[in-house]
């Protein structure tokens, strides 16, 4: 950052701590209810052991997977064989969020990643803030909580990405204040923690940043240091089975979409620095610094509620009430359930059903992550066959309420397969017997050799 922007900055922050906030008592009225509301959310999260979520459920299966290893004389694990057909990795991303919470699995079990997954998004906030000090106060401080990438994560459960926001974030307070070893390895800490969006954002950064940075040599070199630190986790993206399981334009959409959504994390504050700067520049302070803040503040309020549908938001709310379904344990508890057999669950439960046949011994044919699941349908028999021997599949649960929500053929190719019988089994198809047969669920056993 040019020493003439850090100058500024400081004065900007300085000026921020003598002016009275803006927009006066209805500022403080307003900053003091969405406080009280993150408090009030954060306090609802905290009330559960497991936080069931969009995203949340890959963390509890991952950490207690380590746990598992390392508190029963195991070495850390590399591997996690018990996902992915046997291929996946035990750290994808989050090493940092998941390693230290297995540290402390013995004193708090599934409750230590409900806690992690919080004070992850109070580390965002306060970050947020040292990075951008000219946010602290009036309408520009609760602007920055109603951003709806923040007010979002933690809902969804998206432990990694806070974490490593919250590094990239501490990474920016420390450039700005010409600390730049510390927001070299902190961004490099925030981007091998979730490199998949948290690279490109910080790349992004770096690249806009370039055109105002008057020392550009040391922001290279700087950046280009923090990067070493990432490679590792950058190949354990790509080596992962989502990649493999998914097609790249599957992949590509999603990251678009992913990284245009939690991008907000950094560009919110971003933009209200320079809306703030900007009415400031103009000294009108009757005609815009008495509505921008406000306007601000209403506009990402507003932008919370139009995200609503296509975001799938209020689903994610009802995860501050939901408890984990426990359905799927009434078949592992049955005689029908083989522990070590490699099972494919389909169910709309945020993926609670496949942590719970992991914690009891099962293997899973895929990742915790929804590219990776394949809910997709098939052209034939055959190719369905295909996919279930390259899985490895032993057994395949699948409930109603999957085929309401995906309209796949899967249950309808299983039920012709049923028909062939365990003898149908061929080079060309496996053998399918159904072996349980509920209003809400049937299972499937897949003979795949014959």
């Amino acid at each position: 950052m040019s020493a003439g922007l850090r100058e500024e900055t400081r004065s900007v922050a300085a000026s921020v701590g003598a002016e009275p906030p803006v927009g006066g008592m209805a500022a403080k009225i307003a900053l003091a209810i969405v406080a009280i509301g993150w408090v009030g959310v954060l306090t609802l999260v905290l009330r559960h052991s497991i936080f069931v979520s969009h995203d949340s459920i890959s963390n509890y299966g991952h950490v207690w997977y380590v746990q598992e290893r390392i508190w029963h004389g195991h070495p850390l694990p590399f591997r996690m064989p018990v996902v992915g057909h046997g291929a996946a990795f035990a750290f994808p991303y989050g090493f940092i969020p998941w390693f230290t919470a297995a540290l402390l699995w013995p004193l708090l079990g599934n409750w230590i990643v409900t806690l992690w997954l919080v004070l992850g998004t109070v580390a965002l906030i306060v970050t947020t803030y040292w990075a951008f000090p000219e946010l602290r106060r009036g309408w520009w401080s609760a602007a920055v909580l109603v951003n709806p990438a923040l007010v979002l994560a933690p809902i969804y459960g998206e432990l990694p990405f806070i974490w490593a926001a919250a590094m990239l974030m501490g990474a920016v307070a420390c450039w700005r204040r010409k600390r730049y070893w510390p927001a070299a390895v902190l961004a490099g800490l925030g981007q091998a923690t979730h490199p998949a969006v948290v690279l490109p954002m910080a790349a992004l950064l770096v690249a806009c940043w370039w055109h105002w940075e008057t020392d550009r040599p040391s922001l290279l070199r700087y950046y280009a240091a923090s990067l070493v630190i990432v490679i590792p986790a950058v190949w354990l993206v790509f080596a992962s089975p989502v990649f493999s399981d998914s097609s790249t334009a599957v992949i590509m959409t999603n990251l678009v979409a992913t990284l245009a959504g939690r991008g907000l994390i950094l560009l919110v504050p971003i933009a209200l620095v320079v809306l703030k700067r900007h009415g400031q520049l103009l000294q009108k302070p009757a005609h815009l610094a008495s509505w921008l803040p406000s306007a601000c503040f209403a506009a990402l309020l507003g932008l919370n509620i139009v995200l609503m549908g296509p975001l799938d938001v209020p689903y994610a709310w009802g995860a501050l009430q939901r408890r984990a379904n426990t359905e799927v344990l009434t078949f592992i508890r049955s005689p029908k359930f083989v522990p070590g057999a490699t099972y494919r669950i389909l169910r709309n439960d945020f993926r609670i059903g496949m942590y719970q046949l992991e914690q009891h011994g099962a293997k899973l044919d895929s990742e915790f992550f929804p590219e990776s699941i394949a809910r997709q349908s098939w052209p034939s028999l055959t190719k369905y066959s295909a996919f279930l021997r390259k899985r490895r599949v032993d057994f395949v649960i699948i409930f109603a309420n999957y085929d309401r929500q995906w309209r796949t053929n899967e249950h309808t190719l299983l039920r012709d397969l049923t028909k062939r019988g365990r003898n149908g089994c061929s080079p060309e198809f496996v053998g399918v017997r159904r072996i349980e047969a509920t209003p809400d669920f049937d299972v499937y056993e897949i003979l795949r050799t014959c």
